[in-house]
C-alpha cells in the first residue's frame, strides 16, 4: 500500500505540516516520499505520496509522477497495466517507465474521465490536469483502497487516511456524534450505509466513485458502477464449473504480476486452497505461505492446513493465537490505524498474520477473502436462492438439500425459517432482527437515546 494526500485552496500549506503529514504516511510506503506545489491565480495546489514498491522498482517511477501538464499520485495496483500498456503503443503513447502508474496516467490522457472503465485492479489516485485546470480522484470499484475528503467550498483536502488531512492543514475536526450513536445501535453492518466518517465534514470517497474538482473548486461526483445489461447465456454445470474456474486462473495470474516476492494466506479453508494450489500447480510457483492457529477447537484449521502444506510441499509459518495482555492496547492501535473502530474481530487477528507476513520481507500477499460473498457461502444467501425459486418446480428439491445439509448446523433460529425470506411481510419483519441481532443489547449500554433505524 501506499499513501497519497493533497490540498487545494487559497492558503499555502506550511512546509512543516508537509514534512509531519509524510513522516505519518510513512508507514504506508516506506520506500520513498515526496510532493510537489502548484499554483494558479487563485489556488495552491500540494500533492504528497508515500511509495510502497511493487510494480517497476525503478527511481524513474517514483511519485509524484508527472508528464507534461499531468501529475499523478496512486495507490494500489492496475492488474492489466500491461494489456493496456499495448494499447496505448497502438494509439502511438511513448513510456519511459515500467510502471503501472505511467501507464494510469497515459489512460488518463487517452480516455478521459472513462479510464476507469479499463482498469482491472485496485486503487486510489488524483490526477492534476494542468491544461483543463481540474483535479480528478478515483477510488476502486470494492473500495479496497481507501480516500477520504474534507470539503468546505473554500478548501479541498484529501488523503489515503483521515489523520493526513488534520495533519496537513488542521482543520479542527471534532467526533461525528450521529456516526458514533449509528454505530453503536446498529453494529458494524451500518458503518457503510453512508459515506459519512466517525469525524464531522470527513467523508469516504464511494467505492466506484469519482469526483473532479473544477478551476472554481466546485465538485461534481461520478458514479463509474453502472454496469451494462447483458443477456445471460444458459449453461451446462460442467460449463459454469469450467469457466468460473478459468475466470479465477485468469484473475490470479494478473495478480501475480509482481517485480517484488508474493505471500500467501492459507486458512485452511475452500478459498485461499484454491488460491494457492493454483499458484503451484498451474503457475508453477514456488510460494511461501502463512496461517493464523486458533487455540479454540472450533476455529482451528491445523489439520487442513497442513494437509495443503503437505500438497503442494510450500513453506508454511504459522501463528499461534494466545490470551494476549496487551489486547487493549493492540485494539487501540489498530483503532488509531484505521480512524474509526474495527468492524469484527478479524481486524485484530489478522493484524497478526499481516505483522509476521511483513517482518518476513514481503509486501505483498493474496488471500481469499471475499469468497463467501461472490460464492454464496453464507447460510442466508441459501434462503435467498431459495425463496427466487418458490414459484419454480426445482424449489422442493432444494428445500430438501438444505434441510438435509445445512439446517441442522444453524443456530439462529431466524435462518432456520425459509419462509422468512420467501414471504415478504415475514422477511421485512425479521430480517432486520437478523442483520443486527445484537442492537437491542447495544442500546442498554447507551446513555444516549438510540432511535436509529437501517429500514426506513
Amino acid at each position: 500500500m501506499c499513501g497519497i494526500a493533497g490540498y487545494i485552496g487559497p492558503h499555502k500549506v506550511n512546509l512543516n505540516n508537509i514534512k509531519s503529514t509524510l513522516n505519518l504516511m510513512d508507514k504506508r510506503g516506506p520506500d520513498n516520499q515526496n510532493y510537489f506545489l502548484d499554483k494558479d491565480k487563485k489556488f495552491f495546489k500540494i500533492f504528497l505520496h508515500s511509495r510502497l514498491s511493487i510494480i517497476d522498482l525503478q527511481n524513474s517511477s517514483n511519485q509524484p509522477f508527472r508528464f507534461k501538464d499531468y501529475s499523478i499520485i496512486f495507490n494500489g495496483e492496475i492488474y492489466n497495466y500491461l494489456e493496456l500498456k499495448k494499447e496505448l503503443l497502438d494509439k502511438g503513447h511513448k513510456f519511459k517507465t515500467k510502471s503501472d502508474t505511467e501507464v494510469l496516467l497515459k489512460s488518463y490522457i487517452e480516455y478521459g474521465f472513462n479510464c476507469v472503465k479499463k482498469f482491472t485492479g485496485m486503487w486510489s489516485f488524483a490526477i492534476y490536469d494542468k491544461k483543463k485546470n481540474i483535479i480528478f480522484l478515483s477510488r476502486d470499484y470494492f473500495g479496497e483502497k481507501p480516500l477520504f475528503y474534507y470539503y468546505n467550498n473554500n478548501e479541498f483536502i484529501f488523503a489515503s487516511e483521515i489523520k493526513f488531512i488534520n495533519s496537513l492543514k488542521k482543520i479542527n475536526n471534532q467526533p461525528n456524534i450521529k456516526k458514533i450513536k449509528f454505530s453503536l445501535n446498529l453494529g458494524y453492518k451500518s458503518l457503510h450505509y453512508d459515506n459519512e466518517t466517525f469525524f464531522k465534514n470527513i467523508y469516504s470517497v464511494e467505492p466506484g466513485h469519482s469526483i473532479i474538482i473544477n478551476s472554481q473548486l466546485g465538485l461534481k461526483k461520478i458514479n463509474n458502477k453502472k454496469l451494462e445489461k447483458k443477456k445471460i447465456k444458459k449453461n451446462s454445470y460442467d460449463e459454469i464449473v469450467y469457466n468460473t474456474k478459468e475466470l479465477i486462473k485468469k484473475s490470479l495470474s494478473l495478480r501475480l504480476r509482481s517485480d517484488v516476492p508474493i505471500a500467501f494466506c492459507l486458512s485452511g479453508g475452500i478459498d485461499s486452497a484454491f488460491l494457492a494450489s493454483l499458484a503451484v500447480k498451474e503457475f508453477n510457483q514456488k510460494i511461501k505461505t502463512f496461517s493464523i492457529i486458533d487455540n479454540n477447537k472450533k476455529y482451528n484449521e491445523k489439520k487442513n492446513i497442513d494437509k495443503i502444506i503437505q500438497d503442494l510441499k510450500c513453506e508454511n509459518t504459522q501463528i499461534k493465537l494466545k490470551k494476549n495482555k496487551n489486547f487493549l492496547n493492540r485494539l487501540q492501535d489498530l483503532i488509531i490505524q484505521h480512524d474509526s473502530p474495527i468492524s469484527t474481530i478479524s481486524y485484530y487477528v489478522h493484524s497478526f498474520l499481516s505483522e509476521k507476513i511483513s517482518k518476513s520481507g514481503f509486501k505483498v500477499a493474496i488471500s481469499g477473502t471475499g469468497a463467501d460473498e461472490i460464492f454464496t457461502g453464507y447460510y442466508d444467501h441459501y434462503l435467498y436462492h431459495l425463496s427466487s425459486l418458490s414459484n419454480k418446480k426445482s424449489y422442493d428439491q432444494n428445500l430438501k438439500f438444505w434441510e438435509k445439509n445445512i439446517k441442522k448446523i444453524i443456530r439462529n433460529s431466524i435462518l432456520k425459517e425459509p419462509l422468512s425470506f420467501s414471504n415478504k411481510l415475514l422477511y421485512e419483519e425479521n430480517i432486520s432482527k437478523h442483520v443486527y441481532d445484537s442492537s437491542e443489547k447495544f442500546k442498554k449500554f447507551c446513555k444516549i437515546n438510540n432511535k436509529e433505524k437501517f429500514f426506513e
